[in-house]
């Protein structure tokens, strides 16, 4: 299977980048599908903010007013669309951030903005050599022919009303007016169609066959001095629609936002190249699928804390991971208790640092000290005993905000763990947090800061863990605690947290590693849904979403196998 990848993490593919290099070198742009939300109503709202108008095949030009054989050409999109009132071009009024009102000439919609044409300028003829980049601001109004909001496709005619632009201030141009639009003389007619797309958002299919006006002058001391005049010409601007192969994005981030030949369908991940070390996908392949259908799941939410561990000589890992950490997403400790109403101190940070030690004689299991764990415990598998430090950030929000710090609190902690099959490529058990203490001493703003947390202390902490054993022989480790805690403090004299003091209970979900990709979602009838991994020399992972078709078998009419032959042996 061919790598579809370009730079993410740390990863490089050079026969991408270098032909991505010479085209940036070349001036040339990628072109970017036109794709907006839904307005709410069922529609998009016009023009497409984000999207540009370019000519395919045509440039703008400069030809009267300049000697014979010698035109200027102004190659450049039309976008960055503003909903600001249009630069006082427009007929009817708009309240501030509005783009469009109903009315207009062709019994729609009436649309009102301002944008910038982005012009690479060069000079044939006697003008060879002359190139400049300029971006002239204008102001414009559209006009739309009804349409059927709801509709999964929408298309209607589309008129180029006013468009006005003109350049200020420029050393070669001391005029230079860009007119177009059916209310100057200049007809502008096009159409576009709106695809909703399975995202719920809108492929814009737009164009205008724009007769276009230009005047200039040159001036003194430029290149362009003495030269001036007016060319009318035409051109075909549109946007750039979606795609219809559904492939992944240049990137390998994603998929193309492609139409579907079903429109309802979306282009969705099928095949991901994933790396365990770096918890990075790269996406291969993409297939047209219903969104509720079998394929690959990406979680992009989930942090960066990849936890891979060598296997410990019989087919599985020792618990806890070594130089792995526990920390939670979207979720901080919180004390909340004792402090003034509206106010919280937010503790976040990982839960790491692991040592295997029984040293303080905390855990109830007699586990000899340098040793991590032994057949036993509450699940029936084996009972874990260490040491490890929360790194904590601390941030006061309301009447405590601007207190900042940063805290390392030694925990002590004991995990049980259900059984597990060494030697088995993927293991899930059950994990439980039995004990989950830690205290600090001697700090400026706390005479006493506890949390404690675990089923031992009344405060439950279940939880699971899955190794996956990867194409190196170690584990990705994939390992999740939902932690009841306590934080118990007191604020210490001359701090900002002088006479306060309380104790909170909340949860928290903590965890490590990232997930791999998965598939989620329904077969289609007559199919056949896999899941398949397959290890790459560089120790990633193919993983891809399979639909098969099941292929009627010859026989299923209801003869049985001996009859049919039977039946089939006795014709002529």
């Amino acid at each position: 299977m061919e790598r579809v990848q370009l730079w993410r993490g740390s990863r490089l593919n050079s026969a991408w980048f270098i032909p991505l290099i010479l085209l940036l070198m070349t001036g040339l742009a990628l072109a970017t599908p036109c794709v907006v939300p839904d307005n709410g109503a069922g529609t998009a709202t016009l023009p497409p903010l984000g999207c540009d108008y370019t000519s395919q095949t045509d440039v703008y030009e400069i030809i009267d007013g300049l000697p014979p054989g010698t035109t200027i050409e102004l190659d450049g999109p039309l976008g960055q669309f503003l909903c600001d009132g249009g630069s006082g071009v427009c007929s009817f009024p708009l309240a501030p951030g509005e783009c469009e009102a109903p009315g207009g000439t062709l019994g729609g919609d009436s649309h009102c903005y301002s944008g910038a044409l982005d012009l690479n300028v060069t000079g044939t003829g006697d003008l060879a050599g002359f190139n400049r980049v300029i971006s002239i601001p204008f102001g414009a109004e559209t006009h739309t022919a009804p349409r059927i909001p709801g509709n999964p496709v929408q298309t209607f005619s589309t008129d180029m009303f006013r468009l006005y632009g003109e350049l200020f201030g420029d050393p070669d141009f001391c005029e230079l007016r860009f007119i177009f639009g059916s209310d100057y003389g200049l007809p502008g007619p096009g159409q576009t169609t709106l695809t909703e797309l399975a995202s719920g958002d809108f492929a814009v299919d737009s164009f205008f066959d724009i007769t276009y006006q230009i005047q200039f002058i040159g001036c003194p001391g430029s290149v362009l001095e003495g030269y001036a005049g007016t060319t009318t010409a035409t051109i075909n601007i549109q946007t750039e629609p979606p795609a219809t192969d559904c492939v992944p994005l240049a990137d390998a981030s994603g998929c193309e936002p492609v139409v579907c030949p079903v429109p309802t369908d979306g282009c969705a991940p099928s095949c991901v190249n994933w790396d365990p070390q770096t918890g990075i996908t790269f996406v291969e392949e993409c297939d047209c699928r219903d969104p509720t259908e079998w394929t690959l799941v990406l979680d992009d939410s989930l942090p960066n804390n990849a936890c891979v561990v060598t296997d410990n000589g019989a087919g599985t890992i020792t618990l806890p991971p070594s130089c792995c950490e526990y920390l939670s997403p979207d979720e901080v400790y919180l004390i909340i208790d004792g402090l003034p109403a509206g106010s919280t101190i937010e503790l976040d940070g990982p839960f790491s640092n692991f040592l295997c030690t029984n040293t303080t004689g905390f855990c109830t299991l007699p586990i000899p000290p340098g040793e991590c764990e032994i057949p036993g415990g509450s699940l029936g598998g084996d009972g874990h005993c260490f040491e490890g430090t929360l790194q904590l950030a601390l941030t006061g929000t309301g009447g405590l905000n601007g207190f900042n710090r940063v805290l390392a609190i030694p925990m002590s902690s004991e995990a049980h763990t259900g059984p597990r099959n060494p030697g088995d490529a993927e293991q899930l058990f059950p994990s439980e947090m039995r004990r989950y203490n830690g205290e600090l001493f001697g700090d400026p703003d706390f005479d006493v800061l506890n949390i404690r947390g675990g089923a031992d202390n009344g405060l439950p902490g279940p939880g699971q863990t899955s190794l996956t054993r990867l194409p190196s022989g170690d584990f990705a480790v994939d390992s999740f605690f939902d932690i009841t805690y306590q934080i118990e403090f007191e604020g210490a004299p001359g701090s900002q947290l002088e006479g306060y003091a309380g104790t909170t209970t909340a949860t928290i979900r903590v965890e490590t590693g990232i997930t791999l990709p998965s598939c989620n979602g329904i077969c289609p009838a007559d199919s056949t849904c896999t899941m398949t991994q397959v290890p790459q020399p560089d120790d990633t992972l193919d993983i891809c979403c399979v639909i098969t078709p099941v292929v009627p078998s010859i026989f299923a009419d209801g003869f049985e196998d001996g009859n049919l032959l039977a039946w089939s042996s006795s014709q002529p």
